[in-house]
């Protein structure tokens, strides 16, 4: 092989090397972060007795990312269902029918007359900000006549 092409390929080898730490680094530097956004870095002493944070491996880490998944699923499904509890209740509240939808409470969460009249103060709190355009009734009379305990 000519002494040119050898420089040639040396340089190129050479360039390709540089690449590749530099993806190395990177690729070590996303590890770090996610580590630490994910709150499963481990120390690990070094030979100065100096604590220093380890990386978790790519195992660990897809493992975490999982854990989140699952529990994001988790309370993404009981979000679901409380909602599904109430959308009857929501229709009572927004059509200022207030006895029937303590009744209802009452008998979908169980709970005393006051606990009651609470959740629906709570709900129709709630509702009001999320759905203002949905009562029959305006905020300013939809308490008019109602009185608790």
């Amino acid at each position: 092989m000519p002494e040119e092409d050898l420089e040639t390929v040396q340089r190129e080898l050479a360039t390709t090397r540089a690449q590749r730490d530099e993806l190395r680094r990177e690729l070590g530097d996303l590890r770090a972060w996610l580590c630490i956004k994910l709150g499963i870095g481990r120390d690990d002493p070094s030979r100065d007795e100096v604590t220093s944070l380890c990386v978790a491996t790519d195992a660990e880490i897809l493992g975490e990312v999982q854990r989140l998944q699952d529990e994001l699923a988790t309370f993404t499904s009981t979000e679901e269902a409380e909602e599904r509890r109430w959308s009857g209740i929501d229709a009572l509240i927004m059509e200022n029918r207030r006895i029937h939808a303590i009744q209802a409470i009452r008998t979908e969460f169980g709970t005393s007359l006051r606990l009651a009249v609470d959740l629906l103060n709570e709900r129709y709190t709630r509702l009001r900000r999320r759905r203002p355009d949905r009562f029959s009734e305006s905020a300013d009379t939809y308490w008019d006549g109602f009185h608790s305990f």
